[in-house]
């Protein structure tokens, strides 16, 4: 061994590249335990972000699915309650509401309306009640028979009128 170190101080150059060769071997060593835990590291990322990239994609699937089931639900209450607002009597049941406040508007502006409304309305009933009660109803539906088709109905004067066309 003390040869060697009598070589290495008689020939310096020699001496200066053995220690370079070492410095470079230690640095080339530790860059290789330093790109073996970036490596790691990067794997790790990257298995981070894949996950995170699944995760993504199924909540973006899932708002999606959903908002495709919610757009059908939608379309189907729009087509039920258009069906249901062509069901036979629903117009007539919206008439009577539209009726029922206008009537209900015109007692509220108009004072002398109430009295003579409350008035005609009684008679009205009552002789709807007569109609459908007693001998009235009897001869209605003994002499004046109901037709088969309901849908058609002829117009019933309201004033007679009399031959020279005067009431």
């Amino acid at each position: 061994m003390t040869e060697a170190y009598h070589f290495l101080t008689g020939h310096p150059f020699l001496s200066g590249l053995i220690l370079g060769l070492a410095l470079a071997v230690f640095l080339w060593v530790k860059g290789l335990f330093r790109q073996r835990s970036l490596s790691k590291e990067i794997a790790r990322l990257k298995e981070s972000l894949y996950t995170k990239m699944q995760i993504e994609t199924k909540g973006s699937m899932a708002r999606e699915n959903e908002l495709e089931e919610l757009k059908r639900q939608n379309e189907n209450l729009r087509i039920t309650v258009s069906a249901l607002q062509q069901k036979p009597g629903r117009a007539e049941i919206r008439q009577l509401h539209v009726y029922d406040r206008a009537v209900h508007a015109m007692l509220a502006r108009a004072p002398g309306f109430a009295a003579s409304w409350e008035m005609v309305l009684k008679e009205a009933e009552e002789e709807v009640k007569l109609t459908e009660t007693g001998l009235a109803a009897f001869v209605r539906r003994v002499f004046l028979p109901q037709k088969p088709s309901a849908g058609v109905q002829e117009a019933v004067p309201l004033i007679e009128e009399t031959k020279d066309g005067k009431e």
